[in-house]
């Protein structure tokens, strides 16, 4: 063990005598794929492991067999370790045989090279007689990786095929079977007839093993090639699953026919009532197996939303919906949560016909909310959730089972000592609520029974309330309960984060009392800048060295910045009353040639309110890049709000620029499919958008006008009066994604510089790596990493010398690289044209899968010092860049 754990064990491995401890080399390889990477001498450490491959005990030639095999990844086309595997099948010793078996199958699926040269070997092996059964069926499986060429794929098929005859043990069944079906899955042109021989072996084959084996093998293949599938497979596994007595052969027959419904080719062709598939699932959605009737639900409301979405005929939907509420109704009833997953299947089934024919709506809404209010509370937390679902869907399908919905909180918040399922369920009540009101007005009933709640609750409940008030725009509600837990913390910290939600609540409140005077919507605007950058200078100190809070102080500062700007849209047009044009405006005009600076100072002003609102826009753009971990309801608020600027900025272009109209809007302002969320922020961009195409185009030709500033007030009276609906990025983060940077050469004291002789070239090395939180690629995958590396010659305080500085002191060099295995590495060979301080700038931005850019940084500096020639020479030596891959 000393020597594993010695920074140099590698450089010691040919000097193991202890098989144990090349055992323990082995666990190491295995256990640390992913690090192997960086292993800086793959020669050497394949040198030292693979010279024991010479050695007179079979178990240590075994033991480098498996060593070499679980770094096929990394020496996958050394062909002296094919040689020593290849030979090593031929050994007398079973445990040297097993291994090279083993390391066969690492590097068959690494090389193409290996796979394709020990086919042969692989196919005399198992056709040989000399080989034990045993040893076959672990050959079988190197056969999978064999599909690089389409004629030894066929050759291994064939000889698979052969096997099944000749070997009709199950053991050798279940092997054959599931590497031709992987062979398939990889080739694609072997699908058709894999499905055949299949379905061959699952109407024919008596036996459970092979039957099971059978129906996992074509739900792989209905994954990944459904459409692929020869004419009649579908109806095929209808009959058996028609005829079977098994429920399990049922069940995973039904599981096949679910993965095939994702695709629209099947849907298409089962869309009649008297097809195969709808007449199982008829039947079987009424099964006593409750994993079975929930299969079957799946299945017919696949089909139902994909006829609904293409415009076809539907038929017996009826029948699906009562039969889904039946399914429904006998699962809440039970009694225990055995079935929590098919009542989850279930109630996504509802809420995709929900979502496909709003009609539907009504239908299980008044259902659940009879299971909810008069339920024993088992599944509130369930239910809640597929109510918001629906309500996100169609909200005022909602609105008249209210009262029952405030008695049941009444009954909740009554409760001396409520469970914790209790007080979720209050919790998603609220949110419900919450998401129905968003679009309309709040009642004094609605009012206090969420107030009632709040007295009678603990303090993360009464946060979650808030927070979820926060989300759909009900910012005073969110105020009261954000001002009653600042002082409720133990920590200073999260004391100043929710003092600036309460500062963000208060903001918006104050903007959605804006009444019909100007001087109302202005003084509403300042109180809400105010409390706006009370709430940034809070998540100033609210922010830690693990939690910075950057996107939530940018996102609110961003929110300040447009507010101002719609103060000064505003003061601005009062300035046309208030500033007449100066004497001299005639003689400006002719001077300037541009009619519009006859009206004087407001033609000015709009102007520069123009390139506010289109700097903030920019701002928004660049807020919009630096979230790749942002869910897609987060982009698409930071989405229309940048559209809120770009609308006003065009209207007030349209006024003080000759010559300019209201251009075609980048994102058409439609609510349809829209998040709920949004929806506010959709309107208002709706509303002033009519408002802007209200201006007659003899009003565009007639200057500005008292008439005009009438419409951008209106603009910013409607945009001002939006609700701000917070994002869930600002309060959760789902997916997390960071990038850290290792770059080389670093000066020997931290801050200080590095030399550079004149004349010469400066290599950095730059790598990193990918970190990653509880769910990776939740919304979005890195699939490169852009490397930009800047370097800048700073300016000398030299001033009394003469010398020539060249146009361009700024050289920028960047590189895209793949990640492997989450690691990266990029060079570049910097030169330095001319003496003086350098400062290099590198950093990294992510390429998600669709090829879009997102600047997530990070950003390091170094600064590098080349000393100045007495004797200037002119350098030609252009920035070089080179890439080198892992």
């Amino acid at each position: 063990m000393r020597i594993l754990r010695s920074p140099n064990w590698i450089k010691d491995y040919d000097r193991i005598k202890s098989n144990f401890l090349r055992l323990c080399v082995l666990r190491v390889c295995q256990q640390s794929e992913k690090h192997l990477d960086k292993i800086s001498n793959v020669d050497e450490f394949v040198r030292r492991v693979f010279s024991v491959i010479h050695s007179n005990d079979p178990i240590a030639r075994a033991l480098t067999l498996r060593t070499l095999g679980a770094v096929a990844g990394m020496i996958p086309e050394r062909h002296q370790v094919h040689h020593s595997i290849r030979r090593s099948l031929d050994s007398h010793d079973a445990v040297e045989v097993e291994a090279a078996i083993y390391a066969a199958m690492q590097f068959a699926s690494q090389s193409k090279t290996f796979a394709v040269s020990m086919c042969n070997k692989i196919s005399d092996m198992i056709q040989g007689q000399v080989t034990p059964a045993p040893m076959k069926l672990q050959l079988i499986p190197i056969l999978q990786y064999m599909h690089h060429d389409t004629s030894t794929a066929a050759l291994v098929r064939q000889l698979c095929m052969d096997l099944l005859p000749t070997y009709p043990a199950q053991d050798f069944v279940l092997v054959t079977l599931k590497t031709l079906t992987q062979l398939a899955a990889a080739t694609l042109v072997d699908i058709p007839s894999q499905v055949a021989l299949l379905l061959k072996y699952l109407r024919c084959d008596p036996r459970w093993e092979v039957k099971a084996q059978t129906l996992k093998s074509l739900h792989q293949l209905a994954s990944q090639g459904g459409h692929l599938w020869p004419a009649g497979a579908v109806e095929a596994i209808v009959d058996v699953a028609s005829n079977t007595e098994t429920q399990k052969v049922l069940s995973l027959s039904l599981g096949v026919i679910q993965v095939l419904t994702e695709s629209p080719v099947t849907c298409h062709s089962q869309q009649e009532p008297q097809s195969s598939v709808r007449k199982l699932c008829i039947r079987s959605c009424y099964s006593p197996n409750l994993v079975i009737a929930a299969q079957a639900i799946q299945v017919l409301t696949r089909i139902l939303c994909y006829c609904y979405k293409e415009n076809l005929p539907v038929h017996d939907a009826n029948k699906v919906v009562s039969a889904l509420e039946a399914l429904i109704l006998q699962l809440v009833h039970c009694d225990n949560t055995r079935h929590v997953y098919q009542l989850k299947l279930c109630l996504r089934c509802a809420v995709s016909l929900c979502e496909a024919h709003s009609a539907h709506c009504t239908v299980f809404v008044e259902q659940l909310e009879f299971h909810l209010v008069n339920g024993d509370g088992l599944f509130n937390t369930t239910l809640c959730e597929a109510l918001g679902a629906i309500s996100s869907v169609q909200p005022q399908t909602l609105i008249p089972f209210f009262p029952d919905f405030l008695r049941k909180l009444k009954d909740l918040s009554a409760l001396a000592s409520p469970s914790a399922s209790d007080i979720q369920t209050k919790v998603m009540m609220c949110t419900v609520m919450f998401q129905t009101l968003s679009i309309y007005e709040w009642t004094p009933e609605i009012a206090n029974a969420i107030y009632t709640v709040i007295l009678r609750n603990n303090l993360w409940a009464n946060y979650r309330i808030a927070r979820s008030a926060a989300r759909y725009g009900h910012h005073k509600i969110s105020y009261s309960i954000f001002s009653g837990l600042t002082e409720q913390v133990s920590s200073e910290h999260l004391h100043f984060w929710l003092v600036s939600l309460k500062e963000l609540s208060e903001a918006e409140a104050q903007l959605l009392n804006i009444a019909a005077s100007k001087n109302s919507l202005v003084q509403a605007l300042n109180q809400a800048i105010v409390h706006y950058n009370k709430a940034v200078a809070a998540l100033k100190a609210a922010s830690t060295p693990t939690h910075n809070l950057q996107f939530q102080a940018e996102y609110i500062r961003l929110r300040t910045e447009y507010l101002q700007c719609l103060v000064q849209l505003v003061h601005t047009s009062d300035s046309l009353c208030t500033v007449p044009p100066p004497a001299i405006a005639s003689t400006i005009v002719q001077a300037s040639r541009d009619e519009l600076q006859r009206y004087g100072y407001v033609t000015n002003q709009l102007r520069k309110c123009t390139k506010d609102l289109k700097s903030c826009g920019e701002l928004y753009w660049k807020l919009y890049q630096s979230v790749f971990d942002a869910d897609p309801a987060t982009l698409e608020n930071i989405q229309i709000l940048q559209q809120m600027c770009s609308l006003l900025e065009q209207s007030v272009d349209r006024i003080c620029v000759a010559g300019s109209s209201i251009r075609n809007i980048p994102v058409e302002f439609g609510t349809f499919g829209v998040r709920l969320e949004s929806q506010q922020l959709i309107r208002s961009c709706q509303n002033a958008t009519l408002i802007a195409q209200s201006m007659t185009e003899d009003a565009r030709q007639s200057g500005i006008t008292h008439k005009d500033m009438e419409c951008l007030l209106k603009q910013v009276e409607v945009l001002a009066r939006a609700s701000l609906c917070v994002p869930r990025y600002f309060f959760q983060v789902l997916q997390s994604t960071s990038v850290k940077l290792a770059i080389s050469p670093q000066p020997r004291v931290a801050g200080e510089f590095i030399s550079v002789q004149p004349g010469s070239q400066l290599a950095v090395k730059v790598e990193g790596v990918i970190q990653h939180g509880k769910r990776p690629g939740l919304f979005r995958t890195v699939n490169g990493i852009i490397i930009t590396v800047t370097s800048q010659l700073q300016p000398t305080a030299k001033s009394n010398i003469d010398v020539k500085q060249p146009k361009d002191n700024c050289s920028v060099l960047t590189q895209t690289v793949n990640p492997h295995r989450d690691f990266f590495t990029a060079q570049f060979l910097l030169a330095f044209p001319q003496g003086g301080q350098y400062a290099l700038a590198v950093e990294a931005a992510l390429v998600d899968e669709r090829d879009n850019t997102w600047r997530t940084g990070p950003k390091s500096t170094l600064t590098v010092k080349v000393p100045e020639e007495t004797e200037k020479k002119s350098s030609t030596t252009p920035p070089v860049a080179t890439a080198s891959s892992i």
